[in-house]
Parts: C-alpha cells; sequence; structure tokens
C-alpha cells in the first residue's frame, strides 16, 4: 500500500508567535540532518485528518495519508518485512480505527520499528481501549479531550526528541 505524501510548504513562513520559536524549531531540526521529517498519519475523520495533515505541512513535514482501517492495516503489515529502516519518522495513529487486531498489528510494527515514535490518538476511549493503548511500545496517548493543535505539538516534540536521542 503506497501512502500519498503531501510534501512540506517550501515558502519560509512568518512565526506570528512573541517567542520565535517556530523559526528555532525549525532552524534546529534542518541543523541536525536537514532531511523532510515524514509523517504517516492514520485517521478516518476526514476533517480532522486534512486539518492535521495541513498543519503538519506548515511545520515542513511531508505528511501521507491514510484514512480507512483497510489501507492501514496493509500499510503495517507491509512495514512488517525486514528492512534497512523505516521511511518514516513519526507515525500517528487513530487507535480506535484500527480496533483490536490493527493494535496487535501496531506492536508488531512498532517491535520491527523500534525507533519510530508513535502518537495514539482517540477521542473516543474505554478502560479497555486506554489499555490496549498503553502496552503499543514507544506509543504516547492522547485520549479523550485533545485537539489538532494538540496532536501537532506532540508530533513536532517527538520527532524533535527522536532525531535529537
Amino acid at each position: 500500500m503506497a501512502v500519498t505524501h503531501t510534501p512540506p510548504v517550501s515558502a519560509q513562513h512568518k512565526d506570528s508567535s512573541n517567542t520565535g520559536s517556530r523559526g528555532d524549531r525549525r532552524s534546529r531540526r534542518d541543523q541536525l540532518g536537514g532531511a523532510v521529517p515524514r509523517v504517516v498519519v492514520m485517521e478516518n475523520l476526514r476533517e480532522r485528518g486534512h486539518f492535521l495533515q495541513e498543519r503538519l505541512v506548515q511545520e515542513r513535514f511531508e505528511v501521507g495519508m491514510l484514512e480507512d482501517a483497510r489501507g492501514a492495516l496493509q500499510w503495517l503489515s507491509e512495514g512488517l518485512v525486514p528492512r534497512r529502516g523505516s521511511d518514516v519518522e513519526l507515525l500517528i495513529c487513530n487507535a480506535r480505527m484500527l480496533g483490536d487486531s490493527g493494535l496487535d498489528l501496531l506492536a508488531r510494527w512498532c517491535a520491527a520499528h523500534p525507533h519510530v515514535p508513535v502518537l495514539l490518538v482517540s477521542a473516543f476511549t474505554n478502560a479497555k481501549l486506554r489499555a490496549r493503548m498503553a502496552r503499543i511500545p514507544g506509543g504516547v496517548v492522547l485520549d479523550q479531550d485533545f485537539s489538532v493543535e494538540d496532536v501537532r505539538a506532540t508530533a513536532v516534540s517527538m520527532v524533535e526528541t527522536s532525531v535529537t536521542s
């Protein structure tokens, strides 16, 4: 299953914050290798997925979207085949979209790619799903009351942390 990636915005963006952190973050990421971080987003809620994609592209990520469980499961399955490395720096998953079998597959994918951080999101969870998400190796969970901005900020932080470690 090929993931269609949206390339990052190449024009320079002005930082609207008072801190200048966006410019600092980008220059630090550029100093660490200059490669554009690639992110795969697995989100079946189309509007949230596209809004998140836009925000990540503004942060100079190359974003691949998988909008249905079947495509996400196929992509994860293909990633289990041993390779020299992963072609993504971060995986963002709607955990509820994957279901129980998908979370099992995701755990296996994470074992095959331990260097790739995983951000699990789900607006609608129960105790069982929260426990399943907590068992994903290297996973970070955003549960219940999160915004697209929370996902964006966490994604940026996770990629920076994985680049520097």
